[in-house]
């Protein structure tokens, strides 16, 4: 598709429009073509009540409709720039909308998430460990061993902490396989594993060598060799066995052969 002349604007919040002090809660588009208006909003209570110290609530969600509403009435069937620039400056109360700024647009639905997740910053999507426990089965699939693995019960340990973990498998102990996004920054990549030596030491020794934790990690390949070396080894050192999850054949190949040995 040929880019075409549009337009955007940030849709902005303030509880205390007196004192200027907004925060970006939506974008507006404007294209050529229809659909010739597309908006997307956030769900920002929780920025919000630390911004200005209050909690939203319903009022919040009907501004948002409200505005949207308007929007789609006064300009869904085609628009003008200076229409829309004198609806913009006519604006007043909680929700604003910022000078229109020129944009070349592909595809409107795209352009506009891209605005969004720029702009607003807010991008639905699953947590990383989610999201990596949801690649990690579909890589499994792929391989041909989802159907070896059991669903493990959660593990309760001294001080009420409870290990889940979506697949297992018995290799001597009993292992429990958890997904884990690394990141692309090796401080953070690190924060994120340490939870994973701990309660795989744990799990090691209060089950008396019984259970072990599986750590795959999704992003290695953000991560140089040295780096990806030291977690290696500092997962090793806390009883957790360490696989990526761009290499999973040396796991494939263990539960292969555990699963012909133990059925």
């Amino acid at each position: 598709m040929k880019d075409k002349q549009g337009y955007f604007s940030i849709i902005q919040y303030s509880e205390h429009p007196e004192r200027a002090e907004y925060i970006n809660i939506g974008v507006v588009l404007f294209a050529a073509e229809a659909p010739h208006v597309l908006c997307q909003f956030g769900n920002r209570p929780k920025r919000i009540k630390s911004a200005f110290n209050v909690s939203p609530g319903v009022h919040f969600d009907l501004l948002q409709v409200s505005l949207k509403n308007r929007l789609l009435a006064e300009f869904g069937e085609g628009w003008k720039r200076e229409e829309v620039d004198r609806f913009i400056s006519q604006r007043s109360g909680k929700i604003r909308l910022s000078q229109l700024r020129s944009i070349l647009i592909g595809n409107p639905r795209a352009d506009l998430s891209k605005l969004f997740a720029d702009l607003v910053g807010e991008v639905p999507s699953k947590p990383r460990k989610q999201r990596a426990n949801l690649k990690l089965a579909s890589r499994l699939k792929e391989y041909g061993v989802d159907g070896l693995l059991e669903r493990p019960n959660p593990v309760m340990l001294s001080g009420g902490i409870k290990i889940e973990a979506p697949f297992g498998y018995q290799n001597g102990a009993f292992n429990l396989i958890q997904g884990l996004s690394l990141g692309d920054e090796p401080d953070k990549a690190l924060s994120k594993a340490s939870p994973h030596m701990i309660e795989g030491n744990l799990l090691y020794s209060q089950t008396m060598q019984e259970k072990r934790l599986v750590v795959v990690a999704d992003d290695t390949e953000m991560h140089d060799e040295s780096f990806l070396s030291l977690l290696s080894s500092q997962m090793e050192q806390h009883m957790v066995r360490f696989y990526r999850m761009a290499n999973l054949q040396p796991l494939v190949a263990d539960i292969r052969m555990n699963y012909s040995l133990h059925h």
